[in-house]
C-alpha cells in the first residue's frame, strides 16, 4: 500500500464548505462529520479570514482564561489538521483555511463586491442565486455568529436592492424584480428595497402595482413600528396619486408632472390619498 500517494491525494482534495442553510463540510463528493469545537473554528475562519491565535481563542471561548482558551484552540487545529488534512494553513503563526476551500458565503462575497463596484452581473441568475441564501449558522447564538449574521444580512440586502436598480436600468424587468422583491422578502420593513421594487413597477407602467405596495408598506410600517415612510418613497408615488386627486376635482386625467414643479397647496391637496 502506498501511503505517500494516499496522504499526497488527501492533501490535494478539495474542501468544500456551507455555513448558509445549515454547516456542511465535503471533501470532493463526501460530507465529513466534524465535531462542534472544529466547526466553530472553521466557521470564524471562512467568515474573518487569517486570525491571530489569541485573538480566535478569545472569540471562541471567552469564559476560559488565556491559557485555557489558547489550549482549547491547540487541540481544535491539531484535531482539525489530522481528520481534514489542508482544510486549515500549518505552522505557529495565524490560523487561516488552505487555498483549495471553498465557502459559500465566499460566492456571496464575491458577488456583492461586484455589485457595489458598479460591474454588471454576468448572469443575473447567479448573483441572485448567491444573494439569496437562507440564515448563516441557523441554531449558533455566539455573539461573533450574531455579529456576522447580521453584517452578511445588510451586506445581501444592499447587493439585491443595487442589483435591481441596475437591472431596471438595463431593462430587465424580470430579473430586477425578482432581485426587489427577495430584498422585500428578507426583510419587510426596509423602506429603501420598497423604492427598488416600486421603481421596476414604475418602468414597465405597473402603476397599480406600484401604488399598492406603497400602500401596504406604509400600512404594515405604521402598524408595527407607529411612524410614516419618508418623502422619498412619497415622492416617487406622488405622481400616480396626483392623477386620482386631479381625477376626483375635474373628472378627467391630467398629465403627470415631477412632485418638485408643483408648489405646495397641490402637494397639500393629495396628503389624503398618501394616508
Amino acid at each position: 500500500m502506498d501511503t505517500d500517494n494516499d496522504d499526497r491525494s488527501r492533501e490535494l482534495a478539495q474542501w468544500s464548505l456551507r455555513l448558509f442553510d445549515g454547516w456542511q463540510i465535503r471533501r470532493d463528493d463526501h460530507v465529513i462529520d466534524v465535531a462542534w469545537r472544529e466547526r466553530r473554528l472553521l466557521s470564524l475562519l471562512a467568515l474573518q479570514g487569517e486570525r491571530p491565535r489569541t485573538y480566535l481563542a478569545g472569540l471562541l471561548w471567552p469564559d476560559s482564561d488565556e491559557s485555557r482558551a489558547l489550549g482549547s484552540l491547540r487541540a481544535a487545529v491539531w484535531r482539525i489538521q489530522h481528520t481534514l488534512p489542508g482544510l486549515v494553513t500549518d505552522g505557529h503563526g495565524p490560523l487561516s483555511l488552505g487555498a483549495r476551500a471553498h465557502v459559500d458565503v465566499h460566492d456571496m462575497f464575491d458577488v456583492v463586491r461586484r455589485i457595489s463596484a458598479g460591474l454588471e452581473a454576468e448572469d443575473p441568475r447567479d448573483a441572485l442565486e448567491a444573494l439569496r441564501h437562507g440564515d448563516l449558522l441557523p441554531g449558533s447564538y455566539d455573539d461573533w455568529v450574531v455579529y456576522e449574521r447580521e453584517r452578511l444580512q445588510q451586506l445581501r440586502l444592499r447587493a439585491l436592492e443595487l442589483l435591481a436598480d441596475q437591472l431596471t436600468a438595463r431593462g430587465d424587468v424580470d430579473h430586477a424584480l425578482e432581485a426587489a422583491m427577495s430584498a422585500v422578502a428578507i426583510e419587510p420593513l426596509r423602506e429603501s428595497a420598497h423604492r427598488a421594487l416600486i421603481r421596476v413597477h414604475l418602468l414597465v407602467g405597473n402603476h397599480v402595482d406600484a401604488v399598492r405596495v406603497y400602500r401596504t408598506f406604509r400600512h404594515r410600517l405604521r402598524a408595527e413600528m407607529g411612524i410614516t415612510p419618508s418623502p422619498q418613497i412619497i415622492d416617487l408615488i406622488r405622481p400616480l396619486l396626483a392623477v386620482r386627486a386631479a381625477g376626483d376635482v375635474v373628472g378627467r386625467p391630467v398629465a403627470l408632472q415631477p412632485a418638485g414643479r408643483r408648489d405646495r397647496r397641490q402637494a397639500r391637496g393629495n396628503a389624503p390619498y398618501l394616508e
